[in-house]
């Protein structure tokens, strides 16, 4: 039987839980929502599957004050003269890619039957979604030890163990998928 110690040291790095707004998100970020993985030629999520009502649950949900599972991303290093982050999403594509899209006016919300855009909402609206703080974990990469597509899978793993089922070939194809060249 595995000791305690054991059980818990799953990854090689260490995440830290941090807050930040959509506003932040939406205009200082670079975020790669596809997280591309060259060993295994394929991306790391799935591809975009919310509908426009779900997405439009989400909005209701930061108004509202429901609980929103934390997002994990890693923060890639650029280069040094680079001041604008780079994240890449571990886990979260959906729910970010839906806030930044709200933000930036790429789909409505319906309140009392009438079509709203963020731009339009009442101005306590709009502050309480581009000020809410999205939860997240993030791992730095340090500059020339980056992060190799098994690390990145394996985080994925680790996160997505229960909840909404992945694609069972999705999962599969990251855990097996060989890339012959």
């Amino acid at each position: 039987m595995k000791t305690i110690k054991e059980l818990r040291t799953v990854l090689k790095f260490n995440p830290q839980e941090i807050n930040s707004s959509i506003k932040f998100f939406a205009e200082n970020c670079d975020i790669d929502f596809d997280v591309y993985l060259p060993t295994k030629g394929m991306n790391l999520q799935r591809d975009y599957v919310w509908t426009v009502e779900q997405k439009r649950e989400l909005i209701w949900s930061v108004l509202m004050n429901r609980h929103i599972p934390r997002m994990a991303m890693l923060n890639i290093t650029n280069d040094a003269k680079d001041t604008r982050r780079t994240y890449q999403v571990i886990d979260g594509k959906q729910r970010l890619s839906a806030m930044i899209d709200f933000y930036k006016g790429k789909f409505d919300l319906i309140i009392d039957e009438k079509s709203y855009f963020f731009d339009k909402l009442p101005e306590d609206y709009q502050r309480v979604i581009s000020g809410y703080m999205f939860p997240y974990y993030i791992v730095n990469e340090d500059f020339g030890n980056t992060f190799s597509d098994d690390d990145k899978i394996s985080w994925f793993r680790y996160i997505n163990f229960a909840g909404t089922l992945q694609d069972a070939q999705h999962m599969n194809n990251l855990k097996y998928k060989i890339i012959i060249t």
